[in-house]
């Protein structure tokens, strides 16, 4: 439960983690382009996938649907995105979440855009697309 408690001065931690801190800067990802003018930069810690995305402007991510939950979060310019039966603009500074399995599609205003996807579980899916771009092979 999240009280006053919650955030301490003093942790205990025995040094151990699931796997090594990464930092990066996402601009810098390797990426590839999923649809004209839409570039994905994925990032993945364990159980959880980010993803760098770049809309040129008037991109489109065409309507799709896969089964992790996904949340957008628009960075610069602003997305129109349809959701199931849902539609609405969304502007920097704006999420939205999405539920597993539900169809949905994106698309960039006159400005472009850039926002950061993030998905539970990860898409890894996206590894062997990001190497392919790269001309290599996940073998």
């Amino acid at each position: 439960m999240v009280n006053r408690d919650y955030f301490k001065e003093q942790v205990e931690w025995d040094g151990t983690a699931a796997y090594e801190p990464k930092f990066q800067h996402m601009a810098d990802l390797d990426g590839f382009e999923a649809s004209p003018g839409l570039v994905l930069r994925p990032f993945w810690g364990q159980g959880l996938m980010a993803s760098y995305v770049t809309f040129a402007p008037g991109a489109v991510a065409p309507v799709h649907q896969h089964p992790q939950e996904q949340m957008s979060l628009v960075i610069s310019g602003r997305l129109y995105f349809t959701i199931g039966s849902h539609a609405q603009w969304i502007e920097v500074g704006d999420v939205v979440s999405i539920p597993p399995s539900v169809p949905h599609a994106a698309e960039a205003g006159e400005e472009g855009a850039v926002a950061v996807d993030m998905f539970s579980p990860p898409r890894d899916g996206f590894r062997e697309l990001t190497l392919a771009a790269k001309g290599e092979t996940n073998a």
